[in-house]
């Protein structure tokens, strides 16, 4: 239930971006560069990133959750349920971004790995001792300038401006909720040196 109402936020707050009309994440960038650059669809390249960012991630030492699968497969869904009914404003910036961070952390929260920024992410902050806000600002320049080779035409004003400020509103949002995504215990479905297996209940 954690996973699903923190990707359900997420899903709103991203959708309240998209609808200001003023830009997208750099994320959302590089999605479209590599869309040009493979000659497949927006969601297939989108998939491309996020497996891409796990790999890495679970190379650092993460896995692969149910997160990754539910973010996916559900949260894509919700945005496409939610775009014709938020309106068009920009005063939903603000709430979008705070939406989007609180729906992040929930995920996290819930124990069964992160998405595949995310997970990245957190596997800097457990070697290192940069902050959430420094590490996630380095993290979304790099995807923006592959964004920017691949699909110059998306990346804006606001694109950059999202850059700078995604990760101070993370470490702000996550400071708030006492939440520390370096010491949650994660269920995975792949970890690196550990094979597969399913989930064992918690119950």
């Amino acid at each position: 239930m954690t996973l699903i109402f923190g990707n359900t936020l997420a899903s709103l707050g991203i959708t309240m971006i998209i609808n200001a009309g003023l830009g997208c994440f750099s994320v959302t960038a590089a999605n479209m560069a590599v869309s040009n650059w493979l000659g497949v669809s927006l969601g297939t390249a989108g998939m491309i990133v996020e497996l891409t960012l796990l790999a890495i991630a679970t190379f650092r030492g993460e896995g692969i959750g149910l997160t990754s699968i539910c973010n996916a497969i559900y949260g894509s869904k919700l945005i496409d349920v939610f775009l014709p009914i938020v309106p068009h404003s920009m005063i939903l910036i603000p709430i979008g971004l705070f939406l989007s961070a609180v729906g992040w952390m929930y995920m996290g929260k819930a124990g069964y790995g992160d998405t595949g920024s995310n997970a990245l992410m957190n596997s800097i902050l457990k070697s290192s001792k940069m902050s959430i806000g420094k590490v996630r600002i380095i993290q979304e320049a790099i995807v923006l300038a592959i964004g920017f080779l691949g699909a110059r035409e998306s990346v804006t004003w606001f694109t950059l401006l999202l850059v700078a400020t995604l990760g101070p509103i993370l470490q702000f949002v996550y400071g708030l909720f006492k939440y520390d995504p370096t010491v949650i215990q994660h269920q995975y479905l792949i970890k690196r040196g550990v094979k597969s297996k399913c989930l064992k209940s918690s119950l």
